[in-house]
């Protein structure tokens, strides 16, 4: 039952494919660094970051707005991983507090207008 988030270098909770850590939160409130997969790749990003986080038992994972893309989104849910839905811009300790304190939790969906789309963008 541990809890993925990604947090770029100055510990701030990021989009799966902006942060350079991975942090995998175990239940005993311990936690271990991974770099982010998706630094090293120009496709598939989103969907490599959150394999790497079901490979280290991630169950939960911290999304604030624009995680996840559909593609993304839809494989989540299909491995049944639950989504702690949170505002943008925060830090990895005010998360960690919430979390600990019940005051945020999981669920099995997000908010429709924050999964992106998959499809690159045309003008």
């Amino acid at each position: 039952m541990a809890i993925a988030i990604v947090i770029n270098d100055e510990g701030i909770v990021t989009p799966i494919v902006e942060g350079t850590v991975l942090r995998i939160i175990e239940k005993d409130g311990t936690a271990e660094d991974h770099r982010n997969p998706a630094l090293d790749l120009t496709e598939g990003r989103r969907g490599a970051t959150l394999r790497k986080a079901i490979e280290l038992g991630a169950t939960k994972f911290v999304a604030p707005p624009a995680t996840f893309c559909e593609l993304s989104y839809e494989k989540a849910q299909q491995e049944q991983v639950k989504f702690i839905n949170i505002t943008a811009n925060q830090t990895f300790s005010q998360v960690a507090q919430q979390i600990k304190s019940g005051a945020i939790s999981a669920s099995a969906n997000l908010p429709a207008d924050e999964v992106v789309s998959s499809a690159p963008v045309t003008i």
